[in-house]
């Protein structure tokens, strides 16, 4: 609640042409993500349902995938929030995210880490092989705002072998008179390209001030010279 009412107040000194430095989000992709939960009115676009989705799972200390059905629910708004829809499907509490508009199988599948942090002038390694991977962070800017600080963290994905050291900026993400705190979420081989996907945190447009954003990575849809591709993303302010 802190962070929220320290960022909101910051609103009116950003022009709207700062958040674009942050992130470069994707545009008309087929891709989607959601997580199952609340949703409050106007959040969920209950049409891309209709589309062919599969959950991504994790229990036991593995990772599966599977198509999914929906149940959803409206719900009652109630004192603090504005509440729609409430989204489930069949173990719910084991699905770590929803997803579409990928050519997917059911299939079990190691994963190299989940619900882990990056953290400022920190090094965080998910995966050794072939490539040693590891996400690091930098600071980039320093803003300090009347008495509020807003610090800008270069976010890179990084595979070293003995031959070399490829690096990729993610994106900027900003913090808000605290240090920086990015949940990796999930990190495994979901398209069977024998590289890397991750689900992490992102920016939330326009300021990163509300809510939540998840992003999703992939290796097999990376532009050329690029290791990995933001092909989908989700913002929720519910829970």
């Amino acid at each position: 609640m802190i962070r929220i009412l320290i960022v909101i107040c910051l609103i009116p000194f950003f022009a709207k042409a700062q958040s674009n430095e942050l992130i470069n989000l994707p545009t008309n992709s087929d891709i989607n993500i959601l997580y199952a939960g609340d949703y409050k009115k106007g959040e969920l676009d209950i049409k891309i349902l209709e589309k062919e989705w599969w959950g991504l799972y994790e229990t036991n200390n593995t990772s599966f995938l599977k198509k999914v059905k929906f149940k959803l629910e409206k719900i009652e708004p109630d004192i603090q929030y504005d509440w729609e829809y409430r989204l489930s499907v069949e173990e719910s509490e084991n699905c770590i995210i929803l997803i579409s508009g990928l050519k997917l199988k059911d299939n079990n599948f190691e994963y190299f880490t989940s619900r882990n942090v990056l953290r400022e002038n920190q090094d965080f390694t998910f995966e050794f092989g072939p490539y040693h991977t590891f996400l690091s962070s930098k600071l980039e800017n320093h803003h300090l705002i009347g008495e509020a600080h807003r610090k800008d963290y270069s976010i890179h994905l990084n595979y070293e072998s003995n031959e070399e050291t490829i690096s990729q900026e993610l994106f900027l993400f900003p913090s808000y008179g605290q240090n920086l705190n990015i949940s990796l979420i999930w990190a495994g081989d979901l398209d069977g390209d024998g590289k890397t996907d991750f689900l992490i945190d992102i920016p939330t447009q326009p300021y990163n001030e509300i809510g939540y954003s998840t992003g999703l990575y992939l290796s097999s849809k990376a532009d050329a010279n690029k290791l990995v591709k933001l092909v989908a993303y989700h913002t929720q302010t519910g829970c």
